[in-house]
């Protein structure tokens, strides 16, 4: 607290100045000590301490983290958040109170940054929790296998060692956010009357990583589509776009490594298709979101359509008494659903079941919302300005009818230059270029999966940094799947790319994939993280990843000259240290 003071020029006289000073004095004097009785009894205040883990692939349950440590101090709850990774099974045998957040990815696995910390709680000598009160929150997509399973793993080991639930877990789709924030509104009330209290001073409040941006699914941005080209080469059997948007907002940014979600609208033909099946015109107007809304625009802007949702696979399993469908849909194998699902979509399962009829109103009911789809970004806002640029294969099968994914052939084929649709960024700040300049960065990403990879090369150029790029590309033939090949030799020729090793599988008799050169390239690619180099992958989760993983697993343990143990700790070390990090679908 400041001492009052007079001013020198303050129009008053000697006599008056000098009485004047005397009151401001003891008004002051009788401040300070409250001032010290208010400290005192903060001091004294009794804080409850809560501890939230989050585990995360995309940065959505870390954001829910924080938002629930921003609640708890209404409850009196002193809250801290943790990464999994920098969390022990010590900390979680010390806490009353626990909160976990996390997501699944992949097929049913621990998110990478949960792994570790799920594996020593998994352990056979991992500490009874009797006197911890926990509740779970498990972020998901109903349309993968093992919806939720990580949250629903959690959930049940907790609850084998002797932790008490506090409330049911609960699930969540893509639409996560109303769930997440009706989750901790009623957990946190009811995990501050439970534990002991602790004596001192309370913590300040914990704040989030970043700040959140004002945009999201619920209040996308306008993007402007400003150019777009097809990077794939004549003969290609695919087709691979490089898309390049401009927003409004100078405000808002992002950072190489982050994704842009984009919300598409669905193939009108492919909406008439439907419509055709159940004998409507799409003018019919039905209940939608306190509003009544035009069923076509609805199956067209605001409902997924094309892969069919369980939901809607259940309710035809009932009425036609397919108990062969039940079993799939509720058995312990996902496989056998997965292997029936494989290339259809919801007209195709429709057309199967041609005798079940609904109500219009019953049918949109079995629908999901239509969810943003999440792109790495290929840019670096740093070289490029207020742009963000994507690349992204555009998805077409069958040979009946063409069947196209959502988002990528409405922006090849339907989305014009000039035109606007909405979408926001999501940050992913453990996919990103290294904080030491001179540090090694080695990147795995065939296919699109170059796509983050351009970001960071062009990051590390605006930087200046110092540290040596190690670049693993590869695709199915050099003459037409070798995408951004001018960049990417402009960068080796000017020294910004130390390393670029191209695997084209099928340009010769034996097929020869990205793993296979860096099997072939071992010793440097250990030599590069023995010096403190940082591994990244992005691309294909289900081949790709596990296989890039086995060889790196390979190459630690060879030029290491550790056993298959000792190089498994290597490897989780890496992660630890966020020096291995993916970004895989």
């Amino acid at each position: 607290m400041k001492i009052p003071f007079i001013p020198q020029d303050a129009p008053f006289s000697g006599e008056q100045k000098q009485w004047l000073g005397g009151f401001l004095a003891g008004l002051h004097s009788r401040m300070l000590v409250k001032e010290e009785q208010v400290t005192q009894v903060q001091a004294q205040v009794q804080v409850k301490p809560l501890t939230i883990l989050y585990g995360s692939q995309t940065g959505n349950s870390e954001s829910v983290a924080y938002d629930a440590a921003a609640a708890a101090s209404a409850h009196g709850l002193a809250a801290t958040v943790y990464d999994m990774d920098d969390a022990s099974v010590e900390l979680i045998a010390s806490s009353e109170r626990l909160l976990i957040v996390t997501s699944t990815y992949g097929e049913g696995e621990m998110p990478d940054n949960a792994q570790q910390l799920w594996d020593a709680i998994s352990a056979d000598d991992a500490p009874k929790l009797d006197q911890t009160w926990f509740a779970v929150l498990a972020l998901g997509d109903t349309s993968y296998d093992a919806f939720c399973l990580a949250g629903q793993l959690w959930d049940d080991r907790l609850v084998e060692l002797g932790a008490q639930r506090l409330l049911p877990r609960v699930d969540c789709d893509v639409d996560f956010e109303d769930l997440a924030s009706d989750w901790y509104s009623q957990a946190l009330p009811q995990i501050a009357q439970k534990g002991s209290q602790q004596t001192g001073a309370a913590p300040a409040p914990q704040a989030a990583a970043k700040p959140k941006s004002q945009y999201g699914r619920k209040n996308p941005m306008t993007l402007t589509l400003d150019k777009k080209r097809v990077v794939t080469g004549e003969g290609s059997s695919k087709e691979i776009v490089h898309y390049e948007f401009s927003w409004p907002d100078a405000v808002e940014g992002y950072e190489a490594g982050d994704a842009l979600n984009l919300v598409p609208q669905n193939d009108p033909a492919f909406v008439q298709g439907i419509l055709q099946h159940l004998n409507l015109s799409g003018e019919e107007r039905v209940p939608y979101k306190d509003d009544r809304v035009a069923l076509g625009h609805l199956l067209q802007n605001e409902l997924e359509i094309r892969l069919p949702s369980k939901e809607l696979l259940q309710a035809l399993a009932e009425r036609a008494g397919d108990h062969q469908l039940e079993q799939r849909l509720n058995g312990d194998n996902s496989d056998a659903l997965n292997d029936w699902l494989w290339g259809k979509d919801t007209l195709d399962i429709l057309q199967d079941y041609a005798g079940i009829e609904f109500g219009i109103v019953e049918f949109i009911n079995l629908l999901k919302p239509i969810a943003p789809r999440a792109y790495s970004i290929s840019s670096a806002q740093q070289a490029v300005g207020q742009s963000v640029h994507l690349t992204i294969g555009s998805v077409r099968y069958g040979d009946d009818r063409e069947r196209q994914g959502v988002c990528s052939v409405w922006l090849a084929d339907r989305l014009e230059e000039g035109q606007t649709l909405p979408g926001y960024f999501a940050p992913n700040k453990s996919f990103s270029i290294p904080k030491e300049d001179s540090a090694p960065m080695i990147m795995v990403g065939p296919g699109t999966g170059i796509a983050p990879f351009l970001g960071f090369l062009q990051a590390r150029k605006a930087k200046a940094a110092s540290g040596d790029n190690w670049l693993f590309f590869g695709d199915r033939n050099a003459a037409s799947d070798f995408i951004y090949q001018q960049e990417l030799e402009a960068w080796v020729e000017e020294g910004l790319l130390s390393r670029l090793d191209t695997a084209f599988s099928r340009d010769q008799k034996e097929k020869i994939y990205v793993q296979d050169l860096m099997r072939a390239q071992g010793e440097q690619l250990f030599a590069w993280l023995e010096r403190g180099g940082y591994f990244f992958i992005c691309g294909d989760a289900y081949r790709m990843a596990k296989d890039v993983d086995v060889a790196l697993h390979d190459i630690v343990a060879t030029w290491g000259k550790m056993d298959q143990e000792q190089a498994q700790q290597y490897v989780n070390q890496l992660k630890k240290d966020k020096r291995y990090v993916r970004d895989v679908y």
